[in-house]
């Protein structure tokens, strides 16, 4: 295990803030791996004020790409956020306006993008959602 991956499996919590700003050390896989995790976490956020906080407007991460991600996955795991939190996945800037696929899947490339949840495939990324489901 590299050493990202052993630090990330200590630490816990990982909300889209402090994803976003761990992003750049990140290679593109660890980083999808990542926010597969973080995801899960938000999934399993019961209180609402937990919820609210780990779907806070996260800093730019320096990538369209990974802004338009964001934003998307957000949507997808934010739907009991209370109101106005989500405001900032809406934001211009929080779509892309070239394709972007984190995996680089090449020759998979459209059969991902069939698979890739609205919220996310909306802003012009391709992430397949098996990227973002436990096993």
């Amino acid at each position: 295990m590299s050493q990202p991956a052993r630090s990330y499996s200590r630490r816990g919590l990982v909300d889209y803030t402090r994803f976003a700003v761990d992003l750049p050390a990140l290679d593109s896989r660890l980083a999808v791996r990542v926010l597969r995790e973080t995801v899960l976490q938000a999934r399993d956020l019961t209180r609402q004020d937990e919820l609210d906080r780990f779907h806070r407007e996260p800093p730019p991460t320096g990538s369209r790409g990974w802004d338009s991600l964001l934003a998307g996955v957000a949507c997808m795991t934010g739907v009991r956020a209370a109101a106005g939190v989500l405001d900032w996945c809406f934001r211009p800037e929080r779509y892309c306006v070239e394709l972007f696929d984190p995996l680089d899947t090449g020759k998979y490339r459209w059969l991902d993008a069939l698979r890739t949840p609205v919220e996310i495939r909306t802003r012009n990324v391709i992430l397949a959602a098996g990227n973002l489901e436990g096993v």
